[in-house]
């Protein structure tokens, strides 16, 4: 099981490890369900985390607009093994995780205890 907590009473946050070639790198990590994919990460982030582009593609946000954004390959620990990931490099200050990432899985959020809980998922 994942654990986070809900910051603020507002903002759902989990810690997450972006596994790179040296080692693994801990970044706390806000769970937006708004966001469709992997992770997203802001651009000045993508050499520390040792990120190679790959490509761009067209990202909708929720204002209507249509970016183009540079994504990149790497991995995160998730649920204890090193899973390839996409990581969409944006301008937004916020680390996240998107559904992709919470498919077949359960998440709880308890917005009076300010705690999340993501249960492991049934296959990946």
């Amino acid at each position: 099981m994942i654990t986070g907590s809900i910051e603020e009473g507002v903002y759902p946050r989990i810690l997450v490890s972006v596994v790179t070639p040296t080692e693994n790198m801990v970044e706390k990590m806000l769970v937006d369900t708004g966001f469709d994919g992997d992770v997203a990460v802001h651009y000045n982030d993508a050499d520390r985390l040792q990120l190679e582009i790959v490509d761009s593609l067209v990202i909708e946000y929720a204002s209507g607009d249509r970016i183009e954004e540079l994504y990149c390959r790497g991995k995160i620990l998730w649920f204890g093994k090193a899973l390839e990931s996409e990581f969409i490099l944006s301008n937004d200050e916020e680390p996240a995780i998107g559904t992709r990432l919470l498919n077949g899985c359960i998440m709880n959020m308890n917005f009076i205890d300010n705690r999340l809980a993501i249960d492991k998922p049934q296959a990946r």
